[in-house]
C-alpha cells in the first residue's frame, strides 16, 4: 500500500479534485442550510410540551446556585462538572427559565453539530465528494432520533456531542497531515482545535476522559501502524494536543479527585451487564430499528477505510469502540456508571461512517439505502414524539389544585426537591425525607448522589411528628424501592391512614392518604 496516497476518511477520491467543480459554493451552502433547517424543525416539536424530568430540574436548580458555591461545594455531591451549569446560568439570564428556554441551549448545540459536518468538510478543503458524504451524514444526523431526544433535554449531552464531534474531526485532520503530502500547512490549527474541543468534551461530563482515551489511542495506533517516519514530529504534535487538552481541563482535576472521594461510598442503582453495550449502539444509530441497517453501512465504511485510508481506519475504529469497551469494563469491574446517553457524542461519527458506507454501495443501491435509513429514522423519531417522560408538571399541578388547608406533603428521596421547587409555586409546604437537599454526611446509605440519602428506621419519628394532627398526607416519591427498600414510609403512613388516590407520572408517583376515621 502506498501510504502517501491515503485519502481523508471523508474523501473517497483523488486529493487533487478541485473543491468547487462538482458542488458550486452557493449550492453547497444552500444544501447545508436546508439540512440544518430540517434539523431545527425536527427538534422543536414537544420542546415545551413535555415536563422537565428529574435530571433537567437538577440543571435548573444548579444553574440558580451562586457561582462560587457552584464551583466549590457543589462538585462534592453533584456527579457532573460545573461547566454546563455555568453556561446554562448565562443562557437563563438571557432567555429565562421556562422549559423551552432551558432546553434551547441543547437545541442550538445539536443543530450546530449537524451544520458542522458539511462546514468542516468545506473548511478543511477535503474536496467535493467528501462534501457530498458530509452532507448526507448531516442529513442522517438531522433525523437521528437519539440526537433529537437529547436536543430536547436541558442536560450537557448535546453540547458534548458538538465538542466531541469536533474533536474527532481535528484528530482526523491531524493524522491526515502526516499521511498526505502537502497537508502539514495547517497542522497547528488541528493541534489547537483538538486541544480545545477535547478539553471541552471532558469538561461537559466526567466520562469525557474515556473519549480522550479513544482519541489519543486512535491517533497513536494510526500513526504507528500506517504512516512513515520520522516519528518525532508525530509524537510532538500528538503530545502537544494532549498537553493542551489537559491544560483546558486541568481546573477540574482537583474537583474530580474530591468528587471521587465523596462518591466512593455510594450504592449505585445502575446494574451493568455486557448486554448493555447494545444500548450504546442504539444511541449512535438513532434507534433499535436502525441497529442492523446502520451497522451494515458502517462496516462498509470501515471496509473502504481499510483499503484506502488505513490510518483513519485505525483512528476511527479506536474512537468508536474503545470508549464504549473501556467504560463497560470500568462499570463491570469498578463502579457501574454505564449509561447509553454517555455515547451521544459518537452519533455524528456513526452517521459519517453510515454515509461513507452508502457512498461505497453500487450506484443502483445508494438511493434505496438512503431511503431505508431515512424511513426507519422517521419511524424512530415519531416513536420519540409519542413517548412520555416523568410528568412532574402535571402531577404537582394536581397536588396544588386538589390540596386543602391542613394538608401536609412528604417527599423522598430529597432530590425531588428540584422538580417540586421548579413546578409547585403554590400549595402546601413540602417536607423532604430525611431532610432538605443536600443532606450530607448522614450515617446511612446513599444511592447515586451524595446529597440524597436513603430512608432509615430513624425517620419514622420524624414522619410521625410531621403528620401529627393532619387529616390528609400527600406523599411524593420517585424510585421508592431504591431509596426505601423496606417500605418504611408507606408502612408508617398505611398504619394510620388509608390510601385514597394515586397520581402516576411515568416513574414518579404521588399518593394521597386520609386519616382513618374511628368506626370505619
Amino acid at each position: 500500500m502506498d501510504i502517501s496516497s491515503q485519502q481523508s476518511p471523508l474523501t473517497p477520491f483523488p486529493a487533487a479534485a478541485p473543491v468547487g467543480r462538482d458542488v458550486p459554493q452557493a449550492r453547497f451552502w444552500t444544501l447545508a442550510l436546508l439540512v440544518t433547517g430540517l434539523a431545527l424543525l425536527l427538534r422543536l416539536p414537544t420542546l415545551a410540551g413535555r415536563s422537565l424530568w428529574l435530571d433537567e430540574t437538577y440543571s435548573a436548580w444548579f444553574a440558580a446556585v451562586p457561582l462560587h458555591e457552584l464551583w466549590t461545594s457543589v462538585p462534592l455531591y453533584e456527579t457532573h462538572p460545573p461547566f454546563y451549569y455555568t453556561l446554562l446560568k448565562g443562557w437563563i439570564a438571557l432567555f429565562g427559565t421556562h422549559e423551552a428556554a432551558l432546553r434551547s441551549l441543547s437545541v442550538l448545540a445539536s443543530v450546530l453539530t449537524v451544520f458542522a459536518l458539511p462546514a468542516c468538510a468545506r473548511w478543511a478543503r477535503l474536496g467535493t465528494k467528501a462534501e457530498r458524504v458530509a452532507l448526507l451524514a448531516a442529513l442522517f444526523l438531522a433525523v437521528n432520533a437519539a440526537s433529537i431526544q437529547y436536543a430536547q433535554q436541558a442536560r450537557p449531552y448535546a453540547l458534548q456531542a458538538l465538542a466531541g464531534s469536533l474533536a474527532v474531526f481535528f484528530a482526523s485532520m491531524l493524522v491526515l497531515s502526516f499521511v498526505r503530502p502537502g497537508e502539514d500547512g495547517r497542522r497547528w490549527s488541528w493541534i489547537i482545535g483538538l486541544a480545545v474541543s477535547a478539553g471541552l468534551t471532558m469538561w461537559l461530563h466526567n466520562t469525557g476522559v474515556f473519549a480522550a482515551l479513544g482519541l489519543w489511542t486512535g491517533m497513536t495506533v494510526a500513526l504507528l501502524a500506517s504512516t512513515p517516519g520520522p516519528r518525532r514530529p508525530q509524537i510532538l504534535a500528538v503530545g502537544l494536543a494532549g498537553v493542551g487538552a489537559l491544560l483546558v481541563w486541568s481546573p477540574f482535576i482537583p474537583m474530580l479527585i474530591r468528587q471521587n472521594a465523596a462518591m466512593a461510598h455510594l450504592s449505585y442503582w445502575i446494574r451493568f451487564t455486557p448486554r448493555n453495550i447494545t444500548a450504546a449502539w442504539t444511541v449512535i444509530s438513532g434507534g433499535q430499528v436502525l441497529h442492523y441497517p446502520v451497522a451494515l453501512l458502517v462496516l462498509l465504511g470501515f471496509a473502504w477505510l481499510w483499503k484506502r485510508a488505513r490510518a483513519h481506519f485505525w483512528l476511527l475504529a479506536c474512537v468508536l469502540a474503545l470508549p464504549i469497551l473501556a467504560l463497560a469494563g470500568y462499570s463491570y469491574f469498578v463502579k457501574p456508571v454505564f449509561l447509553s446517553r454517555l455515547f451521544l457524542w459518537l452519533g455524528p461519527l456513526g452517521m459519517v461512517l453510515t454515509a461513507l458506507g452508502v457512498a461505497r454501495l453500487p450506484s443502483r443501491w445508494r438511493l434505496p439505502a438512503v431511503a431505508i435509513v431515512l424511513a426507519l429514522s422517521a419511524y424512530a423519531v415519531l416513536g420519540f414524539y409519542r413517548s412520555h417522560t416523568e410528568d412532574w408538571r402535571g402531577m404537582l399541578a394536581q397536588v396544588a389544585r386538589d390540596s386543602r388547608p391542613g394538608d401536609v406533603v412528604l417527599a423522598f428521596p430529597n432530590e425531588v426537591q428540584m422538580p417540586v421547587t421548579y413546578y409547585m409555586k403554590t400549595g402546601p409546604a413540602v417536607a423532604y425525607l430525611p431532610g432538605p437537599f443536600p443532606a450530607l454526611h448522614l450515617p446511612r446509605t446513599y444511592t447515586g448522589n451524595s446529597g440524597a440519602p436513603n430512608i432509615a428506621p430513624e425517620d419514622v419519628a420524624r414522619i410521625r411528628a410531621l403528620t401529627a394532627r393532619h387529616p390528609r398526607v400527600w406523599l411524593i416519591e420517585r424510585l421508592a424501592k431504591l431509596y426505601d427498600s423496606d417500605g418504611i414510609v408507606m408502612k408508617e403512613l398505611g398504619s394510620r391512614y388509608r390510601l385514597v388516590k394515586t397520581i402516576e407520572g411515568n416513574g414518579a408517583n404521588i399518593r394521597l392518604y386520609e386519616a382513618v376515621t374511628p368506626g370505619r
